[in-house]
């Protein structure tokens, strides 16, 4: 998790530099949300393992989703001069991003682990 803030923070700082300050406002935005989201998964996945039902994971999940689509929609349709809608989904996308540079970093791993052996 500690991944996620630092690549949004990376995404912001960079935005800052390259792009305007919606765009960044943006990217912060959706990377809070899905920092968030992650949070908020983590809990979820800790309460199926002590209840040992799935109900609490999809139950969480709904809750999180539901916020997700009314933060996004209110970000999109009334505050279009606060925040970028592309630089929302940029931040929304944090997680995923980690997921990739976890998955080729765990490839590189395996390719010199091999390689050793």
């Amino acid at each position: 998790m500690a991944a996620n803030w630092i690549i949004m923070a990376i995404l912001v700082a960079a935005s800052t530099l390259f792009s305007s300050t919606e765009m960044s406002a943006g990217i912060l935005l959706g990377g809070i949300i899905a920092n968030l989201n992650c949070v908020g998964l983590d809990k979820d996945c800790k309460r199926v393992m002590k209840w040992r039902s799935m109900a609490a994971y999809y139950a969480g999940m709904a809750v999180r989703m539901g916020l997700i689509a009314l933060a996004v929609t209110v970000a999109i349709l009334f505050m279009k001069d606060i925040f970028s809608p592309i630089g929302l989904f940029i931040g929304l996308s944090v997680a995923v991003i980690n997921f990739y540079l976890l998955v080729i970093a765990m490839l590189i791993y395996r390719v010199k682990f091999k390689e050793a052996v």
